[in-house]
């Protein structure tokens, strides 16, 4: 049978920068017999959200569930190789159970084995928070913890959250379909640069020295949270008749990217504080998850017990009423021509019919004049 790697996450585990190591590698990963498929970006994103019917931005407002070509279109070019494939995207890890067996249907002829990459989930939750709001949420880290952690049955805010991080669970799934001697987890260590991609390239089969850490590491830093209190007031602020296509464009890609792209930090801004009540709810779950993987019976690179959580600030975070002058303008800065050039065509198009339909109007009233 034809061997398949499959890395379907988690989220905030070094995910972006092994997907850009493979991008890198790409050319002597072949010659080593291995194929990291080129599609749209550096992951798979689109083909993820095809299996997990995921609707990509705001659902009612321009957001679009992803059509389930995008996952067909990767399955012909991991078909059409003659070498061991590797998928990596970590939206695959918010699938459930049906569509988890429908993709082993789509995977029945192939050796799969399934990687993945894990931090403790304390580390989880600022971080996840940040990312909610590059997608409009509209509360705040306080707000946002209440409802993770009292509410979590009946929220309907960020439903993704726990269908992603109860880790044990989501690993006890994917073994029900690939079985557990095809599964294996790298726990992540931030303080050892390397561990990732020797880890990864080590479970995979691909020879020493071929994947290392990328050269083109992209910026993509936390966000204060000054800035964070910047960016949830915009979302407050955002008119309610506005579209995903918009808000992407130019908040999203344009203000937010400006600041998570630079390495200048205003440095009276606080880093985003975690109160410890949640700290202590998150350290309990996550000591349930790691007993749960254990008694999995897979394959564990890396420390699974690891509890540096004294890294984590904790507390309560300074009231902001004001935003610097440079934080303002950086963020200002991000909206330029390069962020309208990221717009959907379809979203042009529409603009375009728009402005041409009120260009007609107008010409047919000045001729009945």
């Amino acid at each position: 049978m034809k061997k398949l790697i499959f890395h379907p996450g988690f989220h905030k585990t070094g995910t972006t920068a092994l997907q850009q190591a493979l991008t890198e590698a790409r050319k002597e990963l072949k010659v080593s017999d291995f194929n990291y498929p080129n599609t749209r970006g550096k992951a798979h994103h689109s083909a993820a959200w095809a299996i997990t019917q995921k609707t990509w931005g705001w659902e009612k407002r321009g957001g679009r569930l992803i059509n389930s070509d995008e996952w067909e279109k990767l399955e012909k070019k991991i078909a059409s190789s003659d070498k061991t494939s590797i998928i990596s995207s970590e939206f695959f890890s918010t699938a459930d159970p049906v569509q988890l067996t429908k993709l082993g249907q789509h995977l029945k002829d192939y050796d799969t084995k399934v990687i993945f990459t894990w931090r403790p989930l304390p580390f989880m939750l600022a971080s996840s928070y940040q990312q909610y709001l590059k997608y409009g949420v509209r509360v705040s880290y306080k707000k946002w913890l209440v409802e993770m952690f009292e509410n979590s049955e009946s929220t309907k805010m960020t439903p993704s959250f726990w269908k992603r991080n109860h880790h044990g669970d989501v690993i006890e799934s994917w073994i029900k379909v690939f079985g557990s001697q095809n599964v294996s987890l790298i726990a992540v260590d931030e303080s050892k640069p390397d561990f990732l991609y020797e880890s990864f390239a080590e479970l995979a089969g691909i020879s020493s020295g071929v994947l290392t850490k990328p050269k083109a590491k992209e910026i993509n830093r936390s966000l204060t949270f000054n800035e964070a209190a910047l960016l949830l007031e915009i979302n407050k602020r955002y008119p309610k008749d506005g579209d995903w296509d918009s808000y992407s464009t130019f908040i999203r890609s344009g203000n937010i990217k400006a600041l998570t792209s630079s390495e200048i930090i205003c440095q009276s801004d606080e880093k985003i504080m975690t109160p410890q009540w949640a700290l202590d709810r998150a350290i309990e779950i996550n000591s349930q998850s790691v007993a749960k993987i254990k008694s999995l019976g897979i394959e564990i690179i890396g420390d699974l017990d690891r509890s540096d959580f004294s890294k984590i600030p904790v507390g309560v975070n300074t009231p902001v009423t004001t935003i610097s002058i440079e934080t303002a303008a950086r963020a200002m800065i991000g909206v330029n021509m390069k962020s309208l050039r990221r717009m959907p065509s379809s979203a042009i198009v529409r603009e375009f019919k728009k402005r041409l339909r009120k260009r007609i109007k107008r010409t047919v009233r000045i001729k009945l004049r």
